[in-house]
């Protein structure tokens, strides 16, 4: 039997400022682009099956467009004969049981098979029977979960967490589970996971497929694509989707450097690499705070123009002694106050009423930071 191995799709997803002629995030609409690729892709190679091992959706409640998109995707698989296995992920996974799943409602597909509610499922495709343990609200549940399993030959175990050996690579978003070096048995025909974005084999028979897009610059030494795999011979193959578009330049020293000699290495880098439509980071280390703020901008804007992204992240020689300086450390409300205070001292409010304004401004300040947890609780 032959399956797809893919995750971390993340559909929804936008970054940077760059538009399209329409006015959409052309990150965006890039990750849908690469989703589309991806289904054309396995329907060209036409597996048994394919796994999606979490994180389709990038938000919890995703908009119209990413359903969209998903939905048309999981149609073409089922018109040319493909099952398909989803397991939820950390991030289009609720954060409680009060609220209700995206994947309801791709439920009762003719050959979708979703295990999406916090609790192992198992599936029979094929000659092969697919475990599928989803995001679980709780860390302590993947085990309790993980001993219900009953192995009986043609075992596929599909999962979505870090393992223990990659916890040096922790992505830091909500809801990231640690998953133990303990569930990766070998008396398993192949080990699916989600969440960790760079293609990754962790044992024989255990694999990350990585995300087909770039999210960050952490991934940009990353291997990108999907995984083809053969459960009877165990062979592993690695399949690109699209060229690379991300490129994280070695850090430049720029010690004892002018404006114009740091200007000419930037300049001498782009022109050497073609940036098109890249994503392109460049650092600069021990770099003149001076010098660097008498570069042109406008002339490192033009630079840029043709990238995706174009960022320059200059590290400057003082940055030590600039950082070990006392910091003023207030928390938002004593902020607030100290703010009130020099504006009744100048007169432009009334003393008489500083503390109602204190007091509701301080109620509304607590609203917002509330409301903006609650949304990056369920939105990451």
């Amino acid at each position: 039997m032959k399956i797809v191995h893919l995750a971390d799709s993340h559909l929804g997803f936008s970054s940077y400022s760059k538009l399209d002629e329409y006015g959409r995030n052309r990150i965006e609409e890039m990750v849908y682009s690469g989703f589309d690729q991806v289904i054309d892709k396995i329907i060209e190679l036409n597996p048994d099956a394919v796994i999606h091992a979490g994180d389709v959706f990038h938000h919890v409640r995703p908009k119209i467009r990413p359903l969209y998109v998903f939905q048309r995707g999981l149609l073409k698989l089922r018109k040319a004969g493909i099952p398909v296995i989803i397991i939820s992920g950390n991030h289009d996974a609720p954060k409680s049981y009060s609220q209700t799943s995206p994947f309801l409602l791709f439920k009762g597909l003719e050959g979708v098979h979703i295990a999406c509610k916090y609790k192992y499922k198992r599936f029979e495709v094929g000659d092969h029977h697919f475990h599928c343990i989803p995001f679980c609200l709780d860390p302590g549940e993947y085990s309790t979960e993980f001993k219900k399993i009953k192995r009986e030959g043609r075992d596929v175990l599909v999962m979505h967490g870090l393992v223990e050996s990659l916890s040096n690579r922790r992505m830091r978003s909500v809801g990231e589970h640690e998953l133990s070096d303990s569930f990766l048995k070998s008396d398993f025909d192949y080990i699916a996971l989600g969440h960790f974005h760079g293609q990754a084999q962790i044992s024989g028979n255990a694999w990350y497929s990585g995300s087909v897009e770039y999210f960050n610059f952490g991934e940009a030494r990353d291997h990108k694509g999907i995984l083809q795999v053969d459960l009877e011979s165990g062979h592993v193959k690695r399949i690109p989707i699209q060229p690379e578009y991300m490129k994280d330049y070695p850090a430049i020293d720029c010690s004892g450097m002018r404006s114009q000699e740091i200007a000419g290495c930037l300049m001498e880098l782009c022109q050497e690499d073609d940036i098109r439509d890249m994503m392109v980071r460049i650092t600069l280390k021990n770099v003149n705070r001076a010098a660097y703020r008498s570069i042109d901008q406008s002339r490192l804007s033009r630079l840029g123009s043709s990238a995706l992204y174009f960022k320059i992240r200059p590290e400057f020689a003082d940055e030590e002694e600039h950082l070990s300086r006392p910091v003023d450390r207030r928390t938002l409300e004593e902020e607030f106050s100290f703010y009130l205070e020099q504006e009744v001292g100048q007169s432009r409010i009334a003393a008489a009423i500083k503390s109602d304004v204190l007091s509701y401004g301080s109620m509304i300040m607590k609203r917002a930071v509330s409301a903006r947890q609650r949304e990056m609780l369920d939105a990451s």
